[in-house]
């Protein structure tokens, strides 16, 4: 066998596996969803058969008619919002902060990107205990005042949950922007010193356009997985998260794991109708982003 053959064996050999989990996992796993859209479960005979629109239609109508639905809609939107104007700016700053190297930079470097390395309910447990437990106890030591710990309290409960989930994001966004901000050319840095640009000129003319491609990225998957972020309520709340809270993520993540099998096609439903509203919003974010932008222009 030649040298040739067998790079090309080698490789066939090591991409087979995640090529075989990316077919049943991800291509099998959508495609049976999406047939079940089109199906009812029949109890007579234990199968599913074909209904046409039927869920579809059901659903449709149930969104403008139930609260649970459009309370989830909406609070996806505003966790997306939230999340995203917050999270990303601020990933930036920090990122801009730590690539310059001004003072306390390994400090913001290991408290931020921490939690990215730590197990999930481990971060979840200790963030629970603080917000439950330690606050409330020095609330009451301190000034004599009883409260609720702010994830058991309707009125605090979405602001503690949004705080977690930005911090816990930015670990990754940092990792990223620090590594596409380590790609720009001293010699540009040090040119624009020489002739006294500032700060915020740097930032926007020489690194952020190096960094805008990474940007673009986060955005994208961001508005992409609008009605699939869970926004770790699980993970603090199980399937007993208020309506308060609720995303549309969480709510199908908490209905799949207690539903029937006669009840997956209405899920399946959902999965599809919120598909169909968020694929040409994914792609016109894309597109707006191709078009605008900072570029690396003369300081």
């Amino acid at each position: 066998m030649t040298e040739k053959k067998k790079d090309l064996l080698f490789y066939i050999v090591a991409i087979s596996l995640p090529v075989l989990q990316f077919c049943i996992f991800y291509i099998g796993v959508n495609f049976n969803s999406l047939l079940l859209a089109f199906q009812e479960y029949d109890v007579a005979s234990g199968s599913y058969r074909l209904c046409g629109f039927t869920n579809l239609s059901n659903v449709w109508e149930e969104f403008f008619n139930t609260f649970l639905l459009k309370n989830g809609f909406f609070n996806s939107l505003k966790v997306w919002a939230l999340t995203t104007v917050i999270s990303l700016p601020l990933s930036l700053l920090f990122s801009f902060f730590i690539y310059k190297k001004f003072p306390l930079k390994n400090f913001f470097k290991v408290a931020l990107f921490l939690p990215s390395v730590i197990s999930g309910m481990v971060t979840v447990v200790i963030y629970l205990y603080f917000v439950e437990r330690a606050i409330p106890g020095m609330a009451e030591k301190l000034f004599g005042y009883e409260m609720v710990g702010w994830l058991g309290n309707v009125d605090t409960q979405f602001g503690a949950v949004l705080f977690y989930n930005i911090f816990y994001s930015f670990g990754g966004y940092i990792l990223l922007f620090v590594g596409a901000m380590n790609s720009v050319d001293p010699s540009v840095s040090e040119a624009g010193a020489l002739d006294g640009v500032s700060g915020l000129r740097e930032f926007w003319y020489i690194v952020f356009p190096k960094v805008y491609p990474t940007f673009c990225t986060f955005l994208v998957l961001s508005v992409a997985g609008i009605f699939t972020n869970q926004f770790s309520l699980y993970s603090f709340y199980g399937i007993e998260a208020s309506n308060n809270v609720m995303t549309f993520g969480y709510y199908l993540y908490a209905i799949t794991s207690v539903a029937t099998t006669a009840e997956y096609p209405r899920i399946a439903a959902i999965g599809v109708l919120m598909t169909l509203f968020v694929i040409p919003i994914t792609l016109l974010v894309k597109y707006v982003l191709g078009k605008i932008g900072p570029k690396e222009d003369a300081v």
